[in-house]
């Protein structure tokens, strides 16, 4: 089984965006209910594309109201997963559930989700800035004016059959690639080495999608993806499209800065977690099918390394790391 997930942690809710292998009553069972999954926390907190492992880092879940509900007697084991995009608040997630005559998954299980996730990453990204619809050849060009990043359509030669709005916008800088008598020419000795590769014919690995970094000489950045259109159809031939974007600025939730600010362990970003989303530590037991005890041990160690005393005084402190300048107002018990 296969899953493709939008998740509020917050907000306590999961939307199903594809899924592969999955009985119909069990998505139903997932989403109604996703507010008691222990593991959407971790989301916020696990850095991108590495892969998150049940066996491996969350050994208490098969004991979790959210595991008996939904997933025990069906024959299912480890679940891997891993977070490819992020907000504030929410995040995108791939993950793949094995089963109990498998058992637990491998190292080379893990090593190839660590591999794929970065590739699975860049086609959700594509995908959701043109609304996550299927781009036929006839409206390749409409979908790309609709990106708010650059893109162009090139010959290997660099003669510009088409670019958006944006793209305008980013060649009239002149910052790492100019328009001169219609066609793409470097600014920069990296966009340079890029269209020079580009001349040669189109290889199978320009087919696959390749892309790098583009650096001018402020020290700014560009990230460009290509790829060749050789399948676009006769619209537009078969050249090479380009898109050019900044690189993702760093990312961290509340979550993950108190986790690292305050050194939390994985099993108090759990409880954290739970706080968070307004439970009670009776509540925050029966989600994590852990005792009230071990709960309350979790709990009164957050508050020691928080300095605080109360939850709502804990939630306060914690949600106001999403400032950029929370970490600094606040100062983490010394190790």
């Amino acid at each position: 089984m296969a899953d493709l997930i939008v998740s509020h942690p917050l907000e306590r809710t999961q939307l199903y965006a594809a899924l592969y292998n999955w009985p119909e009553d069990q998505v139903a069972l997932a989403v109604a209910n996703a507010h008691l999954n222990p593991g959407l926390p971790l989301g916020l907190v696990f850095p991108l594309c590495e892969p998150l492992c049940t066996t491996r880092h969350f050994q208490d879940f098969h004991q979790s109201q959210y595991w008996k509900i939904c997933f025990a007697g069906r024959g299912l084991y480890d679940y891997v997963t891993a977070s490819i995009t992020r907000t504030i608040t929410s995040f995108s997630s791939w993950g793949v559930i094995g089963s109990e005559a498998k058992g637990p998954f491998t190292d080379e299980d893990i090593e190839l989700a660590r591999l794929l996730s970065p590739h699975i990453k860049r086609a959700v990204e594509i995908s959701g800035v043109i609304g996550r619809q299927r781009v036929e050849a006839g409206t390749l060009r409409a979908a790309l004016d609709a990106l708010a990043t650059p893109a162009l359509i090139i010959e290997p030669d660099g003669t510009i059959l088409f670019r958006n709005q944006p793209a305008d916008i980013e060649l009239a800088t002149q910052r790492v690639v100019r328009e001169h008598s219609g066609r793409l020419m470097p600014v920069t000795p990296d966009a340079l080495k890029l269209l020079a590769s580009l001349s040669f014919p189109i290889t199978r690995k320009v087919q696959t999608g390749l892309d790098a970094l583009l650096t001018d000489a402020t020290g700014r950045s560009l990230h460009v993806t290509w790829a060749g259109l050789k399948q676009a159809g006769e619209e537009i031939g078969s050249p090479i499209l380009l898109l050019l974007r900044e690189p993702e600025a760093a990312l961290t939730t509340p979550l993950a800065s108190a986790a690292s600010l305050y050194h939390l362990t994985t099993a108090e970003i759990q409880v954290l977690g739970q706080v968070l989303q307004g439970h009670a530590l009776a509540e925050i037991a029966d989600i994590l099918g852990l005792a009230r005890s071990t709960v309350k041990t979790h709990l009164d160690a957050i508050y020691r390394k928080t300095q605080t005393n109360r939850q709502a005084e804990l939630v306060s402190r914690i949600m106001s790391l999403a400032s950029p300048s929370g970490v600094e107002r606040h100062h983490a018990e010394p190790t």
